[in-house]
């Protein structure tokens, strides 16, 4: 059934002559929206000023999405991929002679491999007031740099208490790149190039492994300075990006310096069909009330503690548990990077299997082959340590879900404040999580640690029945809507429509036609 639209005032509604099916457009001063708010919002001011006769398959507008992706992807997969192997160094310093120059004991290890996570607690909620209070590509750039100075200093650190002090500060100032990176991508993206443009950047859940594991064998062939030369390394890397990401990362893209306006109009016109808007508004206190009462907010929380255990323990102890299988240094920081290979290509395969059944059924079946690489390395026995090894690789594709889930909040939630809140529920998941995942391998059970691959199949199979469970919540929410609007248009309800809605920090709640990813 076709929908008309006309602009009336509200209090023309009621001698309306209206037909089923119609939509009546509200200004926006009308609508009650936030005035101050909205007179800062630049993409409504661009709006009001610029129009296009959009085409989404025209040429100008792939012109310009080719030009958003050679802009902002390589800036967001390379400070994802650099966020990744900062956190993961310790593994590889483990086998490079870390504990025994700073004097670890088996659990000190284990708490330096969570205390940054007690970083992220500290630093979620101040990190995710700035970044509604500062421009999100300075701060974040900001914080870029800072986390790279931390870093490298890893490399003067002499004692469990100096190490625990970096690894803290690290994970304080970096906890701002999830959110950061998942709010740049939902103001440039549409929704069904999302979950492509995410599964590029979140493959460098692979490629810090591969990357990580080349430096670090690369570096392990000095005769001294080894893992204060991979923490050198690593923080001048970071550093150097937070310098390029000041002066080249647009937030959204009434900040891109290098679109024209014709052009910025244009990538506005992509992303509005997703309703989530591309501005950072001030904090909307009723948007966080609203997250209380979404069941969503728990279950991303709940998500992430399950999928952030497995990680925070095979983070710290993913190359330990390797030389376990018979393997040297060398070859354990080699077999590393095949681990990170193979998670590459799970995540392309996982992609395209999510194209044809949804992201839902994609992000389960990474979770079965993971379970399955558990209880591989569980039942066959220790001699066999090439199909054990095989085991670890599937165990590591439990981390492709997490783009999934990462999709869900980027085209599932509207409002910039309701958006920075799951954005907190899902860095303090993942802040529990991973500090839960490194006590769970106790000296006593080295090296197969086997309570350990218990705990991590138990929490593996609770993540299947979260994610499932909220996939489903998405279909009956969609589903509910879709019969409503049958409803309306058939008992000729009139709806109302405010002039540039997908742009005025509305939560998916306050918009009708919202719907959500299966």
């Amino acid at each position: 059934m076709s929908t008309e639209k006309k602009t009336l005032d509200r209090a023309d509604i009621t001698n309306a002559d209206t037909e089923a099916g119609e939509v009546l457009v509200i200004p926006l001063e009308k609508a009650g929206i936030d005035q101050q708010a909205a007179s800062k919002d630049k993409a409504l001011g661009l709006l009001a000023t610029h129009h296009v006769n959009f085409d989404p398959s025209s040429i100008e507008a792939k012109r310009v999405l080719r030009k958003i992706d050679m802009r902002i992807m390589p800036m967001v997969f390379v400070v994802y991929m650099l966020q990744l192997m900062d956190k993961n160094s310790l593994s590889f310093a483990a086998i490079m002679g870390i504990k025994t120059d700073c004097h670890l004991t088996a659990k000190q290890y284990s708490w330096l491999g969570s205390i940054v996570y007690f970083g992220y607690l500290g630093g979620e909620i101040p990190a995710t007031f700035l970044m509604q209070r500062f421009s999100l590509s300075k701060y974040f750039s900001i914080m870029c740099m800072l986390w790279g100075v931390v870093v490298a200093m890893h490399a003067v650190c002499h004692d469990f208490a100096s190490l625990a002090t970096v690894r803290f500060l690290l994970g304080a100032i970096e906890v701002c790149t999830a959110p950061a990176v998942i709010y740049i991508t939902g103001s440039w993206y549409t929704k069904s190039e999302q979950i492509t443009r995410v599964a590029i950047w979140y493959t460098t859940s692979g490629w810090a492994n591969v990357f990580g594991g080349l430096f670090a064998f690369a570096i392990n062939q000095a005769k001294t300075f080894k893992w204060q030369g991979l923490f050198v390394f690593y923080g001048c890397l970071t550093f150097c990006t937070g310098i390029i990401l000041f002066f080249f990362l647009a937030a959204s893209p009434t900040q891109a310096s290098w679109l024209t306006d014709e052009e910025k109009t244009i990538a506005l016109e992509r992303v509005r069909e997703n309703k989530t808007g591309s501005e950072v508004w001030r904090f909307n206190k009723s948007q966080l009330f609203e997250c209380f009462t979404d069941i969503r907010f728990y279950m991303m929380f709940l998500l992430l503690v399950s999928t952030g255990l497995p990680n925070g323990g095979l983070t710290a102890f993913g190359p330990s548990i390797i030389a376990s299988f018979g393997f040297n240094t060398d070859q354990s920081t080699l077999l590393n990077m095949g681990s990170g290979a193979c998670t590459v290509v799970g995540t392309i395969m996982a992609l395209y299997l999510a194209k044809f059944t949804g992201r839902t059924i994609a992000g389960c079946y990474t979770l079965c082959l993971s379970c399955i690489g558990v209880i591989m390395m569980f039942v066959i026995p220790a001699e066999h340590y090439g199909a054990r090894y095989g085991g670890y690789i599937l165990t590591q594709q439990f981390g492709v879900c997490v783009l999934f889930i990462i999709t869900f909040l980027t085209a599932g939630i509207g409002g910039s404040a309701k958006k920075f809140a799951f954005g907190c529920a899902y860095q303090l998941g993942y802040a529990v999580g991973n500090i839960i995942g490194p006590q769970t391998y106790v000296a006593k059970d080295a090296p197969n640690y086997y309570p350990a691959k218990y705990t991590m199949l138990a929490f593996l199979l609770f993540t299947i029945f979260l994610l499932a469970s909220y996939g489903l919540i998405h279909k009956m929410w969609n589903n509910k809507r879709d019969k409503q609007d049958i409803l309306d248009a058939q008992n000729g309800i009139v709806h109302e429509h405010i002039e540039n809605e997908e742009f005025a920090d509305l939560t998916d709640f306050k918009l009708r036609s919202f719907r959500y990813p299966l």
